[in-house]
């Protein structure tokens, strides 16, 4: 009978028990299963999502998609930061100054 391909107790237990009743011996049986529940774990690394650590979606900002619509590429993006970056580094300078 094929193994069970699954993390939980029960599912362990019962291949151990389908490889015995194969004839294999306990500890080749115990280590197949072992396997089996480690192959079956694989590419399932994610915490399950539970009450507590979901978090409602944000709300869609219609400035910051009409934003990424007028920017086409990342360096046109990465320009206009820095030139953002300037201007308000050329503001707090002023301010600074008045004072």
């Amino acid at each position: 009978m094929p193994l069970i391909k699954s993390t939980s107790k029960r599912a362990f237990g019962e291949n151990i028990k389908r490889e015995m009743a194969a004839g294999k011996p306990q500890p080749q049986a115990v280590a197949i299963a072992y396997s089996v529940k480690r192959s079956a774990n694989k590419g399932n690394t994610m915490k399950k999502a539970t009450a507590h650590t979901m978090k409602a979606p944000a709300k869609a900002n219609p400035m910051m998609h009409e934003h990424k619509a007028k920017m086409e590429t990342h360096a046109e993006l990465a320009k206009h930061h820095a030139a953002k970056a300037k201007m308000f580094k050329e503001k707090m300078a002023i301010a600074k100054a008045k004072k």
